[in-house]
């Protein structure tokens, strides 16, 4: 038997968590001085209005200690352990899992670096329960999972440029990257890496330059909001989508406060997957 672990950066329900038998270590954020930690995207509370207030905000490493609990459990019910968690240029997380593993996995628990996160990290996460359920081992699965992450894709944009920043997370992208005279960046993960995808003027150019990023054999899609901050301008870009893509509806996902701290919440992103 093989259990499926994950980060709350995937960002699903408590619903899709229990339907796709999903443990989810949570990643711990302060603001305000208060420390929270982040959940199911469908118990986060109203962290939109929190950040919104301009207080000061920061995430933390999940402790070694929460997914060493979640191991340690899993375990002694007589399961092996496949986590999957946010990609390793993003976030700390992928060290603390593995630091976890090797203190109490004794060669049963196998973590895999997804390189991504949110939407696309919840693809990695169907396809793991999708060959656990075939009866696939630990090591398959994993190695599996890892040559798929080449045929997924992540396309975001921001109108402000300032949390990102911040946060240190701005990889390839020149740090003189802004969004004055009206031009968005397109940003995308490569290898789990923020990268460059161009510029766009204008709401119109930035939402048709995210799409033309999914390719023709895309096989899932997904668009990402936070708090819904971009509400309308994903309305339209589930549109397009669904008109270029018919055969391949496009869903709508809500981020969550750890994600949103440093991209900012006027995000909006597109995920796929072609596997």
């Amino acid at each position: 038997m093989i259990a499926i672990v994950t980060d709350s950066t995937a960002y699903l329900t408590r619903a899709e968590c229990s339907m796709l038998g999903v443990r989810v270590v949570s990643i711990p954020y302060t603001c305000g001085g208060v420390s929270y930690q982040e959940t199911y995207c469908d118990q986060n509370g109203e962290y939109g209005a929190l950040l919104r207030r301009g207080e000061a905000a920061a995430t933390s490493l999940p402790p070694v200690s929460a997914f060493a609990a979640t191991f340690e459990e899993l375990l002694r019910h007589g399961f092996d352990v496949l986590c999957l968690v946010i990609s390793s240029r993003l976030s700390g997380a992928y060290s603390s899992a593995m630091m976890a593993a090797r203190q109490t996995g004794r060669g049963r628990v196998k973590v895999v670096d997804s390189q991504t996160t949110a939407a696309g990290l919840g693809f990695l996460i169907r396809r793991a329960r999708e060959l656990v359920n075939q009866n696939f081992t630990l090591d398959q699965t994993a190695m599996m999972l890892e040559n798929m992450r080449s045929s997924m894709g992540v396309a975001f944009s921001v109108d402000k440029m300032d949390s990102l920043r911040r946060s240190g997370r701005m990889g390839t992208v020149p740090q003189s990257a802004s969004t004055i005279l009206n031009q968005r960046p397109i940003l995308g993960l490569r290898a789990g890496r923020v990268v460059s995808l161009g510029k766009a003027r204008g709401r119109a150019e930035q939402i048709a330059a995210m799409i033309d990023c999914v390719p023709a054999t895309a096989k899932e899609i997904a668009v990402i909001t936070f708090a819904g901050e971009e509400k309308a301008v994903a309305a339209r870009i589930v549109e397009e989508l669904a008109r270029r893509f018919p055969e391949v509806p496009p869903v709508l996902r809500e981020g969550g406060p750890v994600l949103a701290i440093h991209l900012g919440l006027d995000t909006i992103g597109i995920a796929w997957i072609c596997a």
